[in-house]
């Protein structure tokens, strides 16, 4: 960290367990200069301190593609928050790159290849063999010289302060993001379609998953898949049988888990009436023609905005941002600002027009 103190720009990655291990964690952390690059072992140092230091430090541009996940799981994990962030997914988006992964804007502006065989490896096993250590370090290795072309390209446009706008509200977006606290069982896909009865089953199945998972330190798909859990709690099975029937479940779940997946069915089955789980409907509102054609008008408007501006729709203003201003009637340049989510380059670009249709 001291070597890297006197460095005006690093490019940053971090690689997690939580594809494979049930105990999320931050497995490593990659780090590049434009012409070097270091591999952090958090496993091996597990006081990341002074990296905190180096990267809240506002005078280092920290370069991160895609840098939602990776902020999260440095401050969840270790406390770091990252001051001066420019992500070059944002800036792809905000130039109107047809493809924004980063292997393909890599190939794209510097002819790499980039091999994506450990994308979902697991990098909490130790040793680290080469050729992960050496596609770890291809992660950043680039990212810095993608950043200047990217910030050209951003300045040939004039959005480069959109770009800045949209970056400086990432170092607080992991400390100000209210906590999920929707049950496990509730997060899965197709869950809140399931009738009381069912949810009571699938949430036994949910939290004797958990405990398994936990036991062995793997992730929860790992010991028995979502679909598997959904089809139980919809159907339940009469007997073991019925179970080692369905798609996804081998001999050796049935042999492993059978009988602990009748108990929790039955655990299930068993509550009573009243301590069934139920999912909270969503707000339904009131018919309104009116909203409805005004929506229709400021989605039309939008996709007039993006075809003239070569823009992404959403950069001119998410649905929910036009449902909202639908919804509100701002009644000048100024209510429309003060809308949560509005950006001052979307008032300043695009706004005019949207009241206008209003």
């Amino acid at each position: 960290m001291e070597r890297l103190a006197s460095e005006k720009v690093l490019a940053l990655d971090t690689e997690a367990s939580s594809f494979h291990r049930f105990k999320e964690r931050v497995c490593l952390v990659q780090l590049s200069t434009r012409g070097q690059t270091f591999l952090i072992d958090p496993m091996a140092v597990p006081d990341l301190a002074p990296l905190g230091k180096l990267l809240a430090d506002p005078g280092m541009e920290i370069v991160i593609h895609d840098a939602d996940y990776d902020l999260r799981m440095l401050a969840k994990h270790h406390g770091i928050r990252v001051e001066n962030v420019f992500d070059t997914l944002v800036a792809a988006e905000l130039v109107n790159e047809p493809e924004i992964g980063l292997a393909a804007l890599l190939g794209k502006y510097q002819g790499l290849v980039i091999d994506k065989k450990f994308q979902k490896a697991d990098w909490s096993k130790r040793p680290l063999p080469a050729p992960m250590l050496d596609y770890a370090a291809g992660d950043t290795s680039h990212l810095i010289a993608l950043r200047d072309i990217l910030e050209e390209k951003l300045q040939q446009k004039k959005r480069l302060s959109w770009a800045q706008e949209e970056f400086a509200l990432l170092p607080n977006m992991p400390f100000s993001q209210a906590a999920n606290e929707e049950p496990g069982f509730l997060r899965m896909k197709g869950a809140k379609s399931l009738k009381p009865d069912q949810l009571a089953v699938l949430r036994e199945l949910h939290v004797w998953r958990d405990q398994i998972a936990e036991q062995q330190d793997r992730a929860a798909f790992m010991v028995l898949g979502n679909d598997v859990l959904l089809a139980l709690a919809k159907e339940p099975p009469n007997g073991i049988e019925e179970v080692g029937a369905l798609k996804g479940v081998n001999e050796r779940i049935i042999e492993r888990y059978g009988k602990q997946v009748m108990m929790a069915i039955k655990r299930g089955q068993d509550l009573p009436k009243e301590q069934w789980p139920r999912t909270e409907r969503p707000k339904r509102w009131n018919r309104d023609n009116d909203y409805e054609e005004r929506f229709k008008r400021l989605k039309q408007v939008r996709e007039e905005l993006t075809s003239a501006h070569d823009l992404r729709p959403g950069i001119v203003a998410a649905n929910q941002l036009l449902a909202d201003i639908a919804r509100t009637l701002p009644g000048d340049i100024a209510a429309l600002g003060a809308l949560p989510g509005m950006r001052k380059y979307q008032v300043e670009n695009f706004g005019a027009a949207l009241l206008k249709v209003l």
